[in-house]
């Protein structure tokens, strides 16, 4: 799960001061309310201006937290692949996909 929190922080971080961070705050909160349609536990996810954080997460089971984190990381990654194109999005696809094997 820390792969996950650090990736989601990370990437709110530098991807925030691309886009700006009240833009990327709706990316958040856009995928935090596609998530929770699938995922009561959505809720567990914590953001604001100063980063990301997934460590509610941990009072789930590890595989289910752990799916919900990727699938909200990839929730963001769909719509900032809207917003700032499909290049983009594949990076941040590539980046989850190396930080995910690394861990495992």
């Amino acid at each position: 799960m820390r792969t996950y929190n650090d990736m989601a922080d990370n990437m709110f971080k530098t991807v925030g001061q691309s886009i700006g961070i009240h833009v990327m705050l709706l990316v958040v909160e856009h995928a935090i309310w596609k998530i929770k349609k699938r995922y009561e536990k959505a809720d567990l996810i914590k953001y604001s201006e100063d980063g990301i954080s997934l460590e509610g997460l941990n009072e789930l089971e590890p595989d289910k937290a752990k799916v919900l984190a990727y699938e909200f990381i990839m929730e963001i990654i769909a719509s900032l692949g809207r917003l700032v194109g499909k290049q983009i999005a594949h990076q941040l696809v590539e980046q989850l996909h190396q930080e995910v094997t690394k861990e495992e």
